[in-house]
């Protein structure tokens, strides 16, 4: 194989460069100064010479990536969800779609509290939300309003009745502060509406249903893009009540003229079927509009509403309390049957007033007309309301007698309707006056009591139920509000024997007919029984309640209805009439084609003022 020859120029350039001769003659550290100005060349020598700077150089190293190490774990998994949530709450949003409330009926079939859409606006400015229309956030997200994020589906409530009905319904409020403090409410939050009265506070938990919710994709603007995910809400259960809308119109139309004939500020109507306990119709006033709340717009209009000094926030029929007036001589005559010492023959002269010691107590009738009424039954006590026969039974039975029959009755106590807000009213005794007036019970407070004056007081419905028991033959049914899955409840019964029961019903009977004090139906075209009161309450003017209870029809009660007049007069004058009217309706073929009633005139028919 022949060899290959490079030349003469080859071997010259090799002798240049072991010689340092040419361009490439120079030092050989140059370069390095060029490249690397300052370089040490012992640099390498004098790490590799020294171990304890090799390991502290290692464990600067180790510490630095430690620390980061330390960082990316709290970031990604100490803290992952926290930051896996804020990058996607910049990306994404939990809507909450309200659910709708039940819908509360009449036992008809007619609309009480129905719902309305809205959507629920979150202001993050003053952390509080509020409702508004669904015209008003079709027009924010029209526009493109950032705020349409912050829009929650809701609802209003509705009450097409207002304040007819106002105190059976109640009304729907955002939830307080100290509420969601309530184990009761620990699944609520701040902006939602509850129950705050009435109906729709006690049946809370039915008519609240279940929220749903949906996820929506927001730009970086807040304006939605898309829905993930939506699950929807369950509707809250629909109540109907045992509450007759039309027969609440009549009694609320009727209780209204009286008030306004009389002057009375305030009063209460109450319907019931004795035979069950399903309360007919319940009205207090003045009442208020509940629409008011559910809307939420005017905060005058609501602190109106809490600041009047007539309270018509407040429930009569339930929480308010008032002396009795004659309709306790219903309880008066059942203790004097029950004491065994009074007989329905029992007979006491009234001569218009009675001394007990140096203290007169007289007859209605006798302060009236100075008229007296001579020798006086049990029947012609009650037909007559007179207080000379009552006063006479006080000193012989006892408080004692009288209090213990309350007390069967169910006054003192509660009759347990299914309303918030109802209270005890008084049943006193010789221990309740020592602790608070510091002085024992004088006989004088029996001969009150025993004509429901002095310390007795009672609410409406306590009235009624004392009513409902003599229309129920002994037996109380618990006053109940709704219809759905109804179940009557005995609260007394066989605590006062019939044949009792049967002689206070025949005086009852008496009161609305000729001669009685119930002188608005003595040409009515159905019987009836009923006991007017007339109760007196320290009135500086001397004013003084109207009471009427009663039942229809005598020989086989349907309904059992009891009327208050506060300061209006005399309960045959401004009670009773209210009571007629409300019969007439429920009572007619043709409700909406009544006939006019005929008034006797007094003279022919042998009419008598009176309680």
């Amino acid at each position: 194989m022949k060899k290959r020859n490079l030349g003469h120029a080859f071997k010259d350039e090799i002798l240049k460069v072991s010689e340092g001769v040419g361009h490439f003659k120079q030092k050989e550290t140059d370069w390095k100064d060029r490249l690397i100005p300052n370089f040490d060349s012992n640099f390498g020598e004098d790490i590799s010479k020294s171990p304890w700077r090799i390991t502290f150089f290692y464990v600067i190293i180790f510490i630095l990536f430690f620390i980061i190490f330390l960082r990316l774990f709290h970031l990604q998994i100490a803290e992952g969800q926290v930051n896996r949530n804020l990058a996607d709450g910049n990306r994404i949003k939990v809507k909450i779609i309200h659910a709708p409330r039940g819908i509360i009926y009449d036992r008809n079939g007619k609309i009480l509290a129905s719902n309305s859409p809205a959507f629920r606006l979150y202001e993050k400015e003053v952390k509080k939300t509020r409702l508004i229309t669904r015209e008003d956030a079709l027009e924010m997200d029209v526009k493109n309003d950032p705020r349409v994020s912050n829009l929650e589906v809701d609802n209003v409530r509705r009450y097409p009745m207002g304040e007819k009905l106002a105190h059976v319904i109640g009304y729907v409020g955002e939830i307080s502060e100290t509420q969601l403090k309530n184990i009761d409410y620990n699944s609520y939050h701040l902006g939602d509406r509850i129950g705050q009265s009435g109906i729709e506070s006690q049946y809370e938990k039915i008519l609240r249903g279940v929220d749903g919710g949906e996820i929506i994709e927001v730009d970086s603007m807040g304006i939605p893009l898309r829905t993930l995910r939506r699950n929807p809400p369950i509707s809250g259960q629909n109540i109907y009540l045992t509450i007759d809308a039309n027969l609440q119109d009549k009694l609320y139309s009727e209780l209204i003229k009286s008030l306004q004939g009389s002057g009375s500020c305030c009063g209460v109507g109450i319907a019931m079927d004795p035979s069950n306990g399903q309360v007919l119709a319940l009205l207090s006033l003045p009442s208020f509009d509940p629409n008011i709340f559910t809307r939420n717009e005017d905060e005058d209009a609501i602190s109106e509403i809490f600041s009047d000094s007539n309270f018509p926030i407040l429930n009569r029929a339930i929480g308010g309390t008032y002396p009795p007036g004659s309709t306790f001589k219903i309880i008066s005559s059942l203790a004097a049957l029950s004491s065994g010492k009074i007989t329905p023959s029992t007979t006491f002269i009234d001569n218009g007033f009675i001394y007990l010691g140096p203290y007169k107590f007289s007859n209605w009738y006798f302060n009236e007309y100075g008229k007296v009424e001579g020798s006086v039954d049990l029947l012609k006590a009650i037909q007559r309301s007179n207080d000379i026969y009552y006063y006479q039974v006080g000193q012989i039975i006892g408080e004692k007698a009288l209090a213990e029959m309350s007390k069967k009755l169910k006054l003192g106590g509660k009759l347990d309707i299914d309303l918030p807000g109802e209270v005890s009213g008084l049943v006193p005794d010789d221990a309740w006056k020592r602790k608070n007036f510091d002085v024992g019970w004088y006989p004088g407070d029996t001969l009150h009591m025993a004509i429901g004056q002095g310390f007795v007081l009672t609410t409406p419905i306590q009235v009624l139920g004392m009513t409902a028991f003599i229309a129920g033959n002994g037996t109380l049914y618990q006053p109940q509000l709704v219809l759905t899955n109804f179940k009557s409840k005995i609260l007394t019964s066989n605590v006062v024997s019939q044949d009792k029961i049967n002689v206070v019903k025949q005086g009852l009977e008496l009161v609305p007919k000729s001669g009685g004090t119930g002188w608005p139906f003595f040409s009515f075209p159905i019987e009836t029984a009923g006991k007017t009161g007339t109760a007196e309450f320290g009135d500086p003017k001397d004013k003084t309640h109207g009471w009427y209870t009663s039942y229809a029809p005598a020989n086989d009660p349907k309904i059992v209805l009891t009327i208050l007049v506060e300061g209006g007069g005399e309960g045959s004058n401004v009670a009773a009439p209210v009571a007629k009217e409300v019969y007439r309706w429920f009572f007619s073929p043709d409700k909406n084609n009544l006939i006019k009633d005929v008034y006797v005139n007094a003279t022919d028919s042998g009419k008598t003022l009176g309680e």
